[in-house]
């Protein structure tokens, strides 16, 4: 999709962005951005673009229902575990495509493995407007010079209100999707499309070599999730944890990454039941220490593993039976375990893709006051600093402004759900101000 007629503006936007920049009086930078848009901007009639997109489907049940109706594109789905499920998505582009496709009907059958499943043609399920390729950026730059982006949106993209599922014993194979679609400018057949399927087996089979992997397999777990490869992931973990541990030589984890994989995989194992009966009959198959952590996730994802502690010793069933509790990732306490806690969220929303780490985090950001008061006592070099709850407020809305500013830049879906909290009447006033300024606010600059 990133050569899609509707994400090259994005160059075009950058030279406009510079005339913008350039621009000492607002009202004048105004005027050039209507002309711009009146000059540059081809009008033409809506249609239906020739292709389809690939959308899971947390996309349409998790993601979309949190979201304003301009949103970020979705990933294109390429690989699917058993149990997974897609929807078929299409674009329309031209004047007055907001209406054009909302009205769209879209049918779609899906082969594998020598059987076809048809879904007759139905009207969408959903629709939105979409970013051009770095639009969040263009937008926040403009917005510093209180100047309105005019190229928000140049597509929109709806999607099927049937799903398909990848069956449950899937085996290795690939996919073929075909798509058509009515409107009121009549029927398209679009180009065929292809997903691959890979099993629990196959999956396992791909190990992750070392931490700079296994992070960027858990951070962005959401946008591709591949529950196959969960068993290696928890292999590496055991390994690379070990092998620090015996050798200090060596690059050593960050600390509490350790809390945040944990969090990652309890929240992967937790929304996926097929995905943790496949876990479990992998992890049996391993070494002691690869086996009872796996068994420790899976009773803090909520699974029964009775069974399989009924075949350990005595000494090792105590030592599962005195297991504390993992720590609610939501709790809000301002004490020393408070900013742990924000990087499991975000552990846990880089695996599901979920609004409820960020609008927790940002939550933080009412403690402006104690930040404030913290910073005031700092000027008198005689005080002395314990982490009393109301200091521990003042560093949390440091560390949370940082890391929501972090990731409004640098993920699309975090950009999304920030958007959307800043219009909704659910967010208090003063956390909407401190949204406002995530990028421009001293307070926020990366901790050191």
């Amino acid at each position: 999709m990133k050569n899609h007629a509707a994400f090259k503006i994005f160059s075009v936007i950058i030279s406009f962005l510079g005339i913008i920049l350039l621009t000492t009086n607002l009202t004048q930078g105004q005027q050039k951005a209507q002309k711009w848009e009146e000059k540059n901007v081809k009008h033409e009639p809506a249609k239906i673009e020739n292709a389809i997109v690939i959308v899971g489907e947390p996309v349409v049940t998790v993601q979309w229902p949190n979201s304003l109706r301009l949103v970020n594109i979705p990933p294109n789905i390429t690989q699917l575990n058993p149990g997974q499920c897609i929807r078929v998505g299409i674009g329309a582009t031209g004047d007055g495509r907001d209406e054009f496709i909302q009205s769209a009907h879209i049918a779609f059958k899906v082969t594998y493995a020598g059987s076809t499943q048809a879904f007759p043609s139905a009207p969408i399920a959903e629709w939105k407007q979409i970013k051009p390729e770095g639009g969040d950026f263009v937008t926040q730059v403009l917005d510093s010079a209180n100047i309105e982006n005019p190229m928000l949106t140049m597509y929109s993209l709806a999607v099927s209100a049937d799903h398909w599922c990848t069956p449950a014993d899937a085996k290795d194979g690939v996919a073929t999707i075909e798509a058509e679609a009515d409107s009121s400018k009549g029927h398209i057949k679009l180009p065929t499309a292809t997903v691959k399927i890979e099993s629990y087996d196959t999956g396992a089979k791909n190990s992750i070599k070392d931490l700079n992997e296994l992070g960027e397999f858990s951070m962005n777990y959401y946008r591709q999730p591949n529950p196959a490869r969960l068993a290696p992931a928890l292999e590496a973990f055991v390994r690379e944890y070990s092998q620090a541990a015996k050798d200090t030589s060596k690059p050593q984890p960050a600390a509490g990454s350790d809390r945040d994989f944990l969090a990652f995989l309890i929240a992967a194992l937790k929304v996926d039941p097929l995905a943790a009966q496949d876990f479990k009959a992998h992890i049996a198959t391993k070494d002691k220490a690869i086996y009872y952590t796996g068994l420790a996730v899976l009773k803090y994802a909520g699974y029964d593993i009775e069974k399989n502690l009924d075949a350990l010793s005595a000494d090792d069933r105590a030592h599962f039976a005195a297991l504390p509790p993992f720590d609610n990732p939501y709790d809000m306490t301002p004490d020393s375990m408070l900013y742990t806690r924000f990087d499991e969220m975000w552990a846990i929303f880089g695996t599901t893709g979920e609004i409820k780490p960020i609008k927790t985090i940002v939550s933080a950001l009412a403690w402006r006051a104690d930040y404030e008061a913290f910073e005031n006592a700092r000027k008198d070099p005689n005080h002395k600093f314990t982490l009393t709850p109301d200091v521990a407020r003042a560093l949390g809305y440091r560390v949370a402004g940082w890391s929501i500013g972090s990731f409004q830049r640098n993920n699309t879906l975090a950009a999304d759900y920030i958007d959307a909290m800043l219009q909704s009447s659910d967010t208090p006033a003063a956390v909407k101000e401190e949204l406002k300024h995530l990028q421009t606010n001293d307070a926020f600059k990366q901790p050191k």
